[in-house]
């Protein structure tokens, strides 16, 4: 990495970056391995015991050569936050029950870590809890301005570490196979420092607190100047983000004018409604009648015109609302829940009418295909490493104003079906399977795209293609759900189902379609309820509240079927790690419990015919069938089934109520619940609430009949 850096952008390195490089590459082998070891693991305070690895025989040498030449230091005093990090919650804990008289402590066995380690940086001393002679243990890494730009240089984003290059090497991650003439990012100084100074802001915006929150809000007034489309976009994204931040603490006026340093959207949105909502309504039309005049983009323009419309006009909602209100219905047999698109495309099946769900996939296939030796010709698209997989400039629109005339040649081939077909088969057959950050190589989905192509109207195509060029970012996705082949064309199709939103972006896409001359529809898909339909409602219990980290120790299944429950199922399950104390005071399952339990991957083939064809229903299914997805994942199978919730279902059917947790809807509902927080008792109360759910459903059902 540092040769390609120092072949590439020597003259954009200031003088503590060619120092860096200079004192790095008089460093012994180990003490380079050591370096890499540690700028590829998160934070910048490590502990020395955790530093040993076979590569390196004298660690300690290595250390205290990295020391001298300032790439490393001791710790002090402000690495305090930092140091406690590194401990583990049992030594958090133990430290703030040795102290509570320096200030009232969190509640110890439920806070999280980071509150714990907020609370000791706060009331404990530094020296109390690390003594002179502890610190010897432990090595902050210095100079980390420098590497991290060194990193930006090369990635053209912030990395902690090379880890691209390790998975690289793993095969893990594909690479630009098909080019080698790798060019600098940044050709002068200026754009690669401002690009490298708004890109750490953008970092601070993850993980956002008052302190940092602060900072960047103080210092904004002071930013460079943007230098180029991509750096205006991040600098407008990073004060919106604050101006967001600012309006959930209450400091609308100070948000204000935050938002107002940018005349980027979303920016511009809150801006106007800020103003209305302060009273200054004058000055919000004004703004609404000088966007809807010169609008940055679709969405900006779909904003200004409804909220005009509904302010200062006639209209008493919104234009997501009327479409969605003014759908079309479709009723679809409960199996179809999780995948309503599918659905529907069965549905139309067996009205004789063909579709598929293509959604964007269709059309950056069509985009990449068609435009593939423009995107990622060596004289018209730079790429800056072998890890790039797109063009640069493509999001920022510098890519469209560089090839414009090729682009629109290409389009061109539109204008004859036939000759555009060619084109894009010669295309695929010379570089199907190549890796790329555009388009995967799916033949059927490549076959809808030729079915596109030999339907479209005439000119269609060209219009959206050279806005998805002149704009990629804004105009890659929100594309409708469906496509429909009709007898002599094309049509297209948004689905939702009860709860979802129609969102603006997609709305922008659906009118862009419709002034190219396609056909599009917004579909409503509603359930049927079938008494015969069968559901299994699924409780679990687990070790902890992430699936990604916790298991099952628990799962209680009810059948149901024509309104009665018709069968039952549960087990206990070995988690294979001791519960928490807080889970076992919560559920009752202790370690003593579960010891001799069956491990998920005994049960998973009798709890899946268990659960058949029928609809997964839980309270919180994404929990539920969160929990269980990721435990048939850990054993090399997947769980596909219709889902159900029934906080949903309550709120929809039931709305008003105080509260929709379990326990509140039994007493509400008159539903026995003698076991909460065990699985079968929970599963049966949760079929109560089904029940109840579908009683509605079928008397609401008949009154549209």
């Amino acid at each position: 990495m540092i040769e390609f850096v120092c072949e590439h952008y020597d003259n954009v390195l200031d003088p503590p970056h060619r120092k860096f490089l200079n004192d790095f590459a008089k460093l012994s082998v180990d003490a380079r391995c050591y370096y890499v070891r540690l700028v590829n693991r998160k934070g910048r305070v490590f502990r020395r015991d955790a530093l040993r690895y076979d590569e390196i025989p004298d660690p300690d040498s290595a250390a205290a050569e990295l020391t001298e030449k300032h790439f490393v230091r001791p710790p002090s005093h402000d690495d305090h936050k930092d140091l406690l990090i590194l401990q583990t919650r049992p030594t958090l804990v133990e430290w703030i029950r040795e102290n509570r008289e320096v200030g009232e402590p969190p509640k110890i066995n439920s806070a999280k870590k980071r509150d714990l380690v907020s609370w000791s940086t706060e009331h404990l001393a530094f020296e109390s809890c690390f003594p002179p002679e502890s610190l010897s243990n432990y090595i902050v890494q210095e100079r980390i301005d420098e590497i991290e730009y060194l990193f930006y240089l090369y990635f053209g984003k912030l990395r902690d570490g090379l880890t691209p290059f390790a998975l690289r090497d793993l095969g893990v991650v594909k690479t630009t196979s098909f080019r080698d003439d790798f060019q600098a990012r940044f050709d002068n100084r200026k754009t690669a420092l401002v690009s490298f100074h708004y890109e750490k802001c953008a970092r601070e915006l993850r993980n956002l607190d008052d302190a940092s929150a602060d900072r960047l809000i103080s210092a904004c007034s002071s930013w460079p100047e943007a230098v180029d489309l991509e750096t205006t976009a991040l600098r407008a994204h990073i004060l919106n983000k604050l101006g967001r931040f600012l309006e959930r603490r209450g400091s609308v006026d100070e948000a204000l004018r935050i938002y107002r340093m940018t005349d980027q959207f979303p920016a511009s949105e809150r801006v106007i409604r800020l103003l209305y909502q302060l009273g200054r309504k004058d000055e919000a039309r004004d703004l609404l009648e000088k966007t809807i005049a010169d609008p940055s983009c679709d969405e900006e323009l779909i904003f200004a015109e409804d909220f005009y419309e509904r302010k200062f006009g006639s209209r008493r909602v919104g234009r997501l609302t009327e479409i969605l209100r003014g759908a079309r219905i479709v009723h679809l047999d409960e199996s179809g829940r999780g995948a309503p698109e599918a659905a529907v495309v069965h549905d139309f099946s067996r009205n004789g009418i063909i579709a598929f769900h293509t959604e964007n996939a269709v059309w950056q296939m069509l985009f990449g295909i068609l435009f593939w030796d423009i995107l990622f010709g060596k004289d018209s698209a730079p790429l800056h490493n072998s890890f790039e997989l797109r063009p640069e400039g493509l999001s920022s629109g510098k890519f469209f104003e560089q090839n414009r005339s090729a682009i629109e040649e290409r389009l061109e081939l539109l204008d004859n079906p036939g000759v555009a077909l060619g084109q894009l088969q010669k295309t695929w057959t010379e570089h199907e399977g190549t890796a790329n950050g555009l388009l995967a190589w799916y033949p059927d989905v490549f076959a809808t795209v030729e079915e596109l192509v030999r339907r479209s109207p005439a000119g269609a195509l060209r219009g959206i293609l050279i806005e998805m060029a002149a704009s990629h970012r804004t105009n890659r996705s929100g594309f409708p759900d469906l496509m429909i082949l009709e007898e002599e064309g094309v049509r297209f199709a948004e689905v939702k189902t009860a709860g979802d939103k129609l969102q603006r972006h997609q709305l922008a896409q659906l009118e862009r379609l419709r002034r190219f001359g396609y056909s599009v529809e917004v579909i409503r898909a509603e359930w049927t309820v079938d008494p015969e339909q069968e559901y299994v409602v699924v409780d679990v219990e687990t070790t902890g509240g992430n699936a990604k980290w916790n298991r099952v120790t628990e799962i209680g299944a009810v059948k149901v079927r024509g309104g009665k429950v018709i069968e039952e199922w549960t087990t206990l399950l070995n988690p294979g790690r001791p519960i928490p104390k807080r889970i076992v005071e919560l559920t009752g399952i202790t370690d003593e419990m579960v010891k001799d339990a069956p491990l998920f991957a005994d049960i998973a083939d009798e709890f899946r015919e268990f659960l058949g064809n029928a609809v997964f229903v839980a309270h919180r299914a994404s929990f539920d069938h969160g929990f269980l997805r990721a435990e048939f994942q850990r054993i090399e199978q997947d769980l596909r089934c219709p889902v159900m919730c029934t906080v949903v279902a309550m709120r929809r059917y039931f709305p008003g109520l105080s509260s929709y947790g379990l326990a509140a809807l039994c007493r509400e509902f008159d539903i026995g619940l003698d076991n909460h927080h065990r699985a079968l008792a929970d599963a049966r109360a949760t079929a109560d609430l089904l029940l109840e759910i579908n009683t509605r459903r079928l008397a609401e059902a008949r009154k549209t009949r």
